[in-house]
């Protein structure tokens, strides 16, 4: 019997049905849901293990607070040199000595985190030796750094012809301990300046804020007295080399107004800046959160690694365990 053998033409599949048959192989949200339904036990393991990693967290982590303290703006006085109009700024421009008046609030502000202002807290306060613990109080010597970490810096700072990370701190070290840890705030209706820090030393925080704030306002102050003696040391040599009565009567009057104001930024009070509120001190832990948090990343690591052995070994025992399931 002769069969003959005709060969039919390949019929292509359609487009539809390539995307389906392709959706079937891949990987889907639902199967993966799927996967970590079955694989539950790893999910609960996990949940049960970042709680406990939880728990440990709170329980070996000390006691974080935030203290704060709200500044206000002092009002004008006689000593501000935002106030020197008329015949003294013109004599300030022909003299050099400002280009302008800037308001003492906003020096303030700009002077926190200055080296000027930690030089004048270290003078006043010993406060270098009493911010930093590598230092010891009462002989003021610095402690040498050990361990392996300190001879790696120490191994690196020769490398690179840097200083040595051994020597004794400085006004700029405080400068930027300042600008590292106190975060200023600023609300624009009441115009409280708020200065903020994390700490885990509340005491020594509210110590160093206030004598921050008042050597920052020291700092304006002594500019503003160097500045006006220079106006009164000027005004004091054009009256003595000024032979015109009306001349020598207008610089008279400036002299009195500039040593005006050298006696009233002599005073010992607030220049710049006024103490509104605090500080005050309030805890900033959140075991609340850390709980939630490390429980959440135990539960997804563990259903995570259940849906991965599931892809990885779908035939062995527990697998099947689960399909039951």
């Amino acid at each position: 019997m002769i069969s003959e053998n005709i060969d039919e033409p390949v019929v292509a599949p359609s487009s539809a049905n390539v995307i389906t048959r392709y959706l079937s192989k891949s990987l889907s949200i639902a199967d993966i849901f799927e996967r970590a339904r079955k694989t539950w036990a790893y999910g609960l393991a996990g949940l049960i293990l970042g709680s406990l990693a939880g728990i440990y967290v709170v329980w070996t982590t000390p006691p974080n607070y935030s203290v704060s303290i709200g500044l206000l703006p002092m009002e004008s006085s006689g000593s501000d040199l935002s106030e020197s109009a008329g015949a003294l700024g013109a004599l300030a421009g022909l003299t050099g000595l400002s280009s302008g008046p800037v308001p003492k609030y906003t020096r303030f502000m700009a002077a926190l985190n200055t080296t000027g202002v930690a030089e004048i807290m270290n003078r006043d306060h010993d406060m270098i030796c009493r911010t930093f613990s590598d230092c010891d109080i009462k002989t003021h010597k610095w402690h040498k750094h050990s361990g392996f970490k300190a001879r790696i810096n120490r191994w690196l700072a020769r490398l690179g012809h840097l200083s040595d990370p051994d020597n004794p701190r400085t006004a700029l070290d405080l400068s930027q301990y300042t600008k590292a840890n106190i975060q200023p705030s600023s609300d624009k209706t009441t115009r409280i300046l708020t200065l903020n820090v994390e700490t885990r030393d509340p005491v020594f925080m509210r110590t160093y804020l206030i004598l921050l704030v008042q050597s920052a306002n020291k700092y304006v102050k002594e500019q503003d007295r160097n500045v006006i003696q220079r106006y009164v040391e000027y005004l004091y040599s054009k009256l003595a080399t000024t032979t015109n009565i009306s001349q020598r009567e207008a610089l008279s009057s400036l002299v009195l107004e500039q040593e005006r104001k050298l006696m009233l930024a002599a005073v010992d009070v607030p220049y710049a800046a006024n103490i509104q509120d605090g500080p005050n001190t309030s805890e900033s832990n959140n075991p609340a959160r850390t709980l939630i948090v490390d429980s959440v990343i135990g539960l997804l690591l563990g259903s995570g690694l259940g849906i991965l052995l599931s892809f990885m070994f779908p035939t062995f025992a527990w697998r099947m365990l689960f399909r039951r399931a």
